[in-house]
């Protein structure tokens, strides 16, 4: 079952406040479904309609050739993407787009950085849950994901020049961890290092902000999670940052009143446990999609000294008893 993204309420958030947009400007929101198979939606606050048009038409086509790229799933004539790597797994090396590589050289950092929590080689294991998932609503057997789990050492992703080869035959990559955040920082960062400002762009939740809103204002995210027996709503300011949540409720099944979420453990191979949710707010939407899964993914305590071990990165964990936990940069936010 898919949900949206608690951070799609930032979409909602950010329409409203246009509302008081400055004399002479033209601001819009337009909400999508087709890119990285998610909700999308784009912001804009420009001096016309034209100029939106324009910038607009140059993020959903950035974002959708990214797709394409990055896409496990579908082959496109003429296009050697991580479906194509996947397929070739095993013998010989396949040319591929520089941003495949450079997206393949960050999962190797966010490897690193998360202890192993973030791992994109673990495509075979997430295929059996991906089928559980959509298709069959029955876990996979502890035997497949075992057999699925030798297959899965990121050190077999070998990288010559604009080439990828994947040496161990068995092995498959998913890149669902940190795709739409690499992406939209990709896109979001060019743009900004032109000059742009006032725009926010949100792929399933990954929200990057490229300046401030068109009055000059900060951006509003609302996150919201049930919290004891009340909503908490956290509202976040963002000025050319990048927040990413990665929930529990986003993509999940449950069989014999067992729920299990899309976010798999990689030390027991089973959907985690731990929260609810894990936002963390940083520069680098692509490093705040790979935090926020891996943070998922530790022990609490481990999860707030990698947190302020990093400039620039905050953090808000909503925990199954109703509690919630802050970095020091976001706990003056909470009531």
């Amino acid at each position: 079952m898919r949900k949206f993204s608690k951070l799609i309420a930032a979409v909602l958030l950010a329409a409203l406040l246009l509302g008081g947009c400055a004399p002479r400007s033209y601001s819009k929101t337009v909400i999508s479904a087709s890119l990285f198979d998610t909700v999308a939606s784009v912001t804009g606050w420009e001096r016309s309609r034209a100029r939106f048009e324009e910038t607009y038409g140059r993020i959903t086509s950035a974002l959708e050739e990214y797709h394409r790229l990055f896409d496990i799933y579908n082959e496109y004539d003429g296009l050697n993407n991580l479906r194509t790597v996947n397929l070739a797994a095993g013998g010989e090396p396949v040319e591929v787009d520089a941003r495949i590589t450079a997206l393949l050289e960050f999962a190797r950092e966010a490897y690193d950085l998360t202890g192993g929590r973030v791992n994109v080689a673990m495509g075979g294991v997430l295929a059996l849950w991906h089928e559980a998932r959509e298709n069959t609503h029955v876990p996979p057997s502890e035997e497949a994901l075992a057999e699925a789990a030798k297959h899965t050492n990121i050190d077999d992703i070998v990288i010559e020049g604009n080439t990828v080869r994947l040496a161990d035959p068995e092995m498959s990559l998913d890149v669902g961890a940190i795709a739409k955040g690499f992406a939209v920082e990709a896109v979001c960062a060019e743009l900004e290092a032109e000059g742009v400002t006032g725009w926010l762009v949100s792929v399933g939740g990954n929200v990057r902000t490229i300046g401030a809103r068109g009055d000059g204002k900060p951006w509003q995210i609302a996150v919201s999670e049930l919290s004891g027996t009340e909503y908490e709503d956290v509202r976040i300011p963002l000025t050319g940052l990048s927040a990413v949540t990665s929930g529990a409720d986003q993509r999940y099944f449950e069989y014999e009143g067992v729920r299990s979420n899309h976010i798999i453990d990689p030390e027991t191979l089973f959907p985690s446990a731990r929260y609810n949710s894990v936002t963390v707010v940083t520069r680098d939407s692509g490093l705040a999609d790979a935090l926020s899964t891996g943070l998922f993914n530790m022990p609490l305590e481990e999860g707030l000294a990698l947190v302020e071990s990093l400039e620039g990165t905050e953090a808000l964990w909503y925990l199954p008893d109703g509690s919630v936990a802050a970095s020091d940069g976001l706990g003056g936010l909470l009531g």
